[in-house]
């Protein structure tokens, strides 16, 4: 699946997790990296390099606003979106042909399940 993953998102420049960083942006603008690091189960850390990373694309911008960061895409980050969705959408369609629909989809929704069960304990995040 990584492979997919690396594939369906280096057309566009980006990897899944960028990919994944840069959704939760345009979908919740102004968003703090404590919490894109609690949405995408990364250390704080992690989170940094990736806005950086997308930084220098110019895909996203960081905002002060008194304490806190916030992390807003921009209009070249907003008009990803969609090619965003299609590369997620074309990594299932390719990984459901290999295994079957039924178990790309049970393999989905443990995976989603496991990240939720994951997320409920701070110490089992990172």
């Amino acid at each position: 699946m990584t492979n997919i993953a690396d594939e369906e998102f280096g057309r566009l420049g980006l990897t899944a997790s960028h990919a994944f960083l840069l959704k939760e942006a345009v979908e919740n603008p102004g968003i703090q990296p404590k919490d894109l690091s609690e949405e995408l189960h990364l250390t704080p850390s992690t989170i940094t390099r990736l806005i950086e990373k997308l930084e220098l694309k110019r895909l996203v911008e960081r905002k002060m606003e008194g304490k806190h960061t916030l992390v807003y895409a921009t209009e070249k980050g907003v008009a990803l979106l969609p090619d965003i969705k299609r590369a997620w959408r074309s990594m299932f369609r390719r990984y459901a042909d290999i295994i079957g629909e039924d178990t790309a989809k049970q393999l989905t929704r443990m995976a989603y399940d496991a990240v939720l069960t994951l997320g409920r304990d701070p110490e089992k995040n990172y």
